[in-house]
């Protein structure tokens, strides 16, 4: 009995695997192909390209959908969702509406040892931008791993999978590559956040989401207006 019991958990734990990678890679490919909505999703090519099964693409893409990230026609055809300024503000707003509520909850109790992670990454994304070619991607790449770090202050795994599954950057960053993307952006911003965290003003580091949360989704609203009205 106990060998049958381990061999279902073993089972369970395969099965959700299964579906996590399905769901990440799935994700991940709709997002590089929006703006390509006349594409429909071959779930087939996409399970023998990911190495996962069908099934678990047909319940990730349900969930993508859910998401708004794909749209489904009268036919009953999948393909990736453009990004519209409405989708991108939606997807800002929840982002920063956990922020907030991380904020509220737990500036007065963020150890110190997390506040030095913060400040790690805070020190990284200001070394990036004084660079005489400052790296997009990395310095992106730095920013979701310090605003998935305050997220994880909460530590409710369900609430950071929430939070990632609103990031959007990679719609949008090949439009502002080729710009100084260091000067459109408040490069000081996870600075000042991490100074306010440590001095527990709870004010004053809400307004700084706040604030970034207005000029990034301002920058990303002229981008996808520039494109013609989606990516």
């Amino acid at each position: 009995m106990e060998q049958e019991q381990e061999q279902a958990a073993r089972y369970g734990a395969f099965e959700r695997a299964q579906d996590r990678a399905a769901y990440e890679g799935l994700r991940d490919l709709v997002l590089a192909r929006a703006g390509r909505t006349v594409e429909a999703i071959d779930l087939h090519a996409i399970g023998e390209e990911l190495d996962v099964e069908t099934r678990c693409l047909e319940h990730a893409l349900v969930r993508l959908h859910a998401e708004s990230l794909v749209i489904r026609d009268e036919w009953g055809t999948y393909r990736a969702s453009p990004l519209t300024v409405e989708l991108a503000d939606g997807l800002f707003d929840a982002r920063t509406a956990i922020e907030i509520g991380v904020i509220d909850s737990r500036i007065d109790e963020i150890a110190l040892a997390e506040l030095a992670v913060l400040e790690d990454f805070a020190r990284q994304l200001a070394s990036i931008v004084k660079e005489p070619l400052p790296d997009l991607a990395r310095f992106l790449a730095t920013s979701h791993d310090y605003h998935t770090h305050l997220v994880g202050l909460a530590h409710s795994q369900p609430l950071t999978e929430a939070y990632l599954r609103l990031g959007i950057s990679k719609l949008w960053r090949a439009s502002i590559a080729d710009l100084d993307w260091w000067n459109l952006f408040d490069v000081q911003h996870h600075t000042a956040l991490t100074a306010a965290l440590r001095e527990r003003d709870r004010k004053r580091a809400k307004a700084l989401v706040y604030e970034h949360h207005l000029q990034v989704k301002t920058l990303v609203r002229d981008v996808i207006r520039a494109g013609g009205g989606s990516l």
